[in-house]
C-alpha cells in the first residue's frame, strides 16, 4: 500500500501530472487535436524525469574522480569547499544563515577531513544574489562552530561561480604558499570543478562528495515513475556538461 500511494504521488504531482493533463487534453479534443503532436511533449517529459534515464546522465561525472583514502592526501596543504548556496537571513543555532542541503554535505565531508588532517580550510562562496548572504561567511561560522579553528578557516568571499572561485582561490594559495590542495564539491561537480582549478595552476586532490546515484543502479517500478527529483537531476547533469564545454572552450 506505501508504494502504491508513493505511485500515486508521483503521477499526480508535477512532472506526471502534466503528462496526465497533455492526455486529458488530447482526450478532449481528440477530434480537433492530432496525438502525434502531443506524444513529443509527453515523450521528451517523461524521459528526462525518470531515474532510468536521469540516473544514466548524471553517473558518469560522478564516477570520474574516485573518492581517494586518507592516506593519498598526506602531502595536501588545505582543504577547499566550494560552496554551492546559502539562505542568508534564516535562524540559525548560533547565528542567522544557513548552508544549502548540497551545499552542507560538502562542508560535513570538509569537516571530517579537517578532522584527518589538521589543514587550513579554505571556504569559496561570495555574495551571488542578496537573499543568500555571502556564503563564505556562513560556512565559516558553521565550521568554527563545529570545532573548525578560526584562524584556520580562510573564507573567498568573492566568488560568484566555480571559473571565479578557481581564481580566488589561486590567490589565497599564492599568498599562504599552498602547493597541493584537497579539493571537496558535489561528485557531479567534480570534473568542470578540476578542470577550472587545473587551468588556474592548482594542483588538486579530488574528493567528490554529495552523490546523487548509487553506486549500483536498480531498474524497478520507480525507476520508471516520473519525479520532479529526477527532472532536477536531468537538468543539474545537463549544466554539469554545458559547463564543461563552455570551460574547454574558454567561454567560461
Amino acid at each position: 500500500m506505501i508504494y502504491f500511494i508513493k505511485l500515486c504521488y508521483a503521477w499526480l504531482l508535477p512532472p506526471g501530472l502534466f503528462i496526465l493533463a497533455l492526455l486529458a487534453f488530447y482526450m478532449c479534443n481528440r477530434k480537433t487535436v492530432k496525438f502525434y503532436k502531443l506524444f513529443p511533449v509527453m515523450l521528451l517529459i517523461y524521459v528526462l524525469s525518470i531515474s532510468a534515464v536521469s540516473d544514466r546522465i548524471i553517473k558518469p561525472l560522478e564516477d570520474f574522480y574516485p573518492q581517494p583514502s586518507v592516506g593519498e592526501l598526506q602531502d595536501a596543504q588545505a582543504i577547499v569547499i566550494l560552496g554551492g548556496g546559502a539562505c542568508g537571513d534564516v535562524p540559525d543555532f548560533d547565528g542567522t544563515g544557513q548552508i544549502a542541503a548540497g551545499a552542507a554535505n560538502r562542508h560535513i565531508m570538509g569537516l571530517r577531513l579537517y578532522r584527518a588532517l589538521q589543514v587550513p580550510v579554505i571556504v569559496s562562496g561570495g555574495l551571488v544574489f542578496d537573499q543568500n548572504g555571502i556564503e563564505s561567511e556562513t560556512a565559516k561560522r558553521v565550521l568554527a562552530a563545529c570545532g573548525v579553528e578560526e584562524k584556520k578557516i580562510l573564507p573567498d568571499a568573492k566568488s560568484r561561480n566555480t571559473a571565479e572561485n578557481a581564481k580566488f582561490t589561486k590567490e589565497i594559495c599564492d599568498r599562504m604558499g599552498f602547493k597541493k590542495v584537497v579539493l571537496v564539491t558535489s561528485a557531479y561537480h567534480m570534473p568542470r570543478s578540476v578542470l577550472l582549478f587545473e587551468r588556474e595552476g592548482i594542483e588538486v586532490i579530488p574528493y567528490p562528495t554529495d552523490y546523487m546515484t548509487n553506486k549500483h543502479l536498480v531498474l524497478d517500478a520507480f525507476a520508471f515513475t516520473p519525479q520532479a527529483y529526477n527532472l532536477n537531476v536531468t537538468a543539474i547533469a545537463m549544466r554539469e556538461y554545458l559547463g564543461i564545454a563552455a570551460a574547454k572552450a574558454g567561454l567560461q
